[in-house]
């Protein structure tokens, strides 16, 4: 039977801790269905807090903990929820991030769910390896921490000892994930369909609103993509954005990448894409019109490029996210 221990703290999410709690007593529940011989569950769970007292939860409602981390035994897994907005004062909590750092070197499995990559991060199991957290904090994310590989596109991101799902609603797959990894696909896929989950995602690409990041001081770039946002629809090259900028254009692709996190080209093709997304969504433009619109003649390149970007065809993210 795995042990799982789900960590609570100001602020964080109700339904990041419910959600999944919910997900593995129905997996006990349907363990027991599935296989009536069974001598032993499928999880046991429990909530601890820094201190063992009730935390108060982001829509104020207040968890109640079992115990507080001293009192934990023998952990398999560490579920760590995520907060709403900015989680600066949860990593100021040296405690509560050298627990997390010993559990993992103890070898306990530890995953994440949103902004609670940040605190495994801070922990340095994350470095030079791959993570995923909510795409809106990717930009502070890979400044706080560079030596780690953000995969922002992902889901999910398993790294056999750590996992980290990407938004707030993420908590629902990471789950699934959860169960399949350590039960079975058959289990995942029944608790699915009970509770009327799609566990097919694998993607928070179609969610994610592109805006370059700006956070930092490289005034030549910044110079760049200010002049793109204005100029994105021309025939622009590397040799134009570096003269653009002052540069040479080993020096400028370099720079670029490092203020960035993109080479210029990608940075300039997802920023036409989602100057796209937003004409699919809020006009009633055919694909052609828009394809021009935002600097491409090829309608099939165009379409080849939105669905690796984006995860699905222009026609399809219209009739799902259309106004």
């Amino acid at each position: 039977m795995l042990n799982i221990t789900v960590l609570a703290y100001d602020n964080c999410l109700q339904s990041g801790i419910a959600g999944i709690l919910d997900l593995l007593t129905l997996a006990n529940w349907e363990q027991k269905r599935l296989h009536p011989d069974a001598t032993s569950l499928f999880c046991r769970t429990e909530v601890v807090t820094l201190d063992g007292e009730p935390v108060s939860s982001f829509n104020r409602q207040q968890i109640v903990a079992n115990k507080r981390i001293e009192e934990c035994g023998d952990i398999d897994l560490l579920i760590v929820p995520g907060v709403m907005g900015r989680p600066d004062r949860l990593l100021e909590q040296t405690e509560l991030v050298a627990w997390i750092k010993q559990l993992h070197q103890d070898g306990t499995v530890i995953a994440s769910a949103c902004s609670g990559a940040f605190l495994l991060a801070e922990a340095e199991i994350l470095n030079k390896r791959q993570a995923t957290t909510h795409w809106q904090l990717a930009d502070r994310f890979r400044s706080r921490y560079p030596k780690v590989d953000l995969q922002i596109d992902r889901l999910i991101v398993d790294g056999v000892d750590y996992l980290c799902a990407a938004g707030t609603g993420a908590h629902i797959d990471l789950a699934l994930h959860l169960i399949e990894k350590y039960g079975s696909k058959s289990l995942a896929k029944v608790c699915a369909r009970m509770m009327l989950i799609d566990g097919t995602r694998r993607e928070q690409a179609p969610f994610v609103k592109f805006k370059g990041s700006r956070e930092h001081i490289d005034e030549p770039v910044l110079k760049v993509q200010q002049w793109l946002d204005r100029y994105y629809r021309e025939k622009v090259t590397v040799r134009v954005m570096a003269k653009r900028a002052g540069l040479n254009e080993r020096t400028f692709l370099r720079r670029f990448k490092k203020a960035t996190g993109e080479a210029p080209l990608e940075y300039l093709q997802k920023m036409r894409i989602e100057k796209a997304k937003q004409l699919l969504t809020g006009t009633d433009q055919g694909l052609e019109e828009i394809t021009n619109t935002v600097g491409y003649v090829d309608l099939s390149s165009f379409r080849r490029l939105f669905r690796q970007i984006v995860g699905m065809s222009p026609t399809t993210y219209r009739k799902r996210f259309g106004e």
